[in-house]
């Protein structure tokens, strides 16, 4: 086998790895996260992301979570309409919105990050004791090359 082979073989068995892990946890499903907290996965970020840099940009949270603008838009009025965030204007800026979450959102960030916690745990329990920092340690060194990768520049090799 040549080394081209050897390596396409690896890349396939990366890539089925990898779906086999976005299927099990149910990201390829729009309605739920994979904690079984029903509301988008992009919605369940965007208010953890307000839970750790609260009031933000809309421009900031697009930046945090890799989304296009046109995304955060329709993410935030999602999220109005849930009663989970509000907008105000920033005092150094009157052109910029702020986000912050309402006393509903607050709630419901707490109840996504207990169910994400439950989730989790459970997940990396089941893995053997000898092998749960080796997971987690590959996990860093993927969200560490995928942070380094704008979604855009993915979207326009994949198009």
């Amino acid at each position: 086998m040549t080394e081209i082979e050897q390596t396409d073989e690896l890349v396939q068995e990366f890539h089925q790895g990898l779906m086999m892990v976005v299927r099990g946890l149910g990201l390829h499903r729009a309605d739920a996260t994979p904690c079984g907290f029903p509301v988008s996965l992009a919605e369940a970020c965007a208010m953890v992301e307000l839970t750790h840099h609260e009031p933000i940009s809309q421009r900031e949270l697009c930046d945090a979570l890799n989304l296009e603008k046109s995304t955060i838009s329709r993410l935030v009025l999602d999220l109005e309409r849930r009663g989970w965030v509000e907008r105000e204007r920033a005092e150094h800026d009157a052109r910029v919105q702020l986000l912050k979450r309402t006393e509903a959102g607050v709630r419901a960030a707490e109840q996504i990050v207990q169910a994400r916690n439950v989730r989790f745990g459970s997940l990396l329990y089941r893995i053997a004791p000898d092998q749960r920092e080796q997971v987690v340690q590959a996990m860093k060194i993927l969200a560490e090359v995928l942070h380094d990768e704008p979604m855009a520049a993915h979207q326009q090799v994949v198009a």
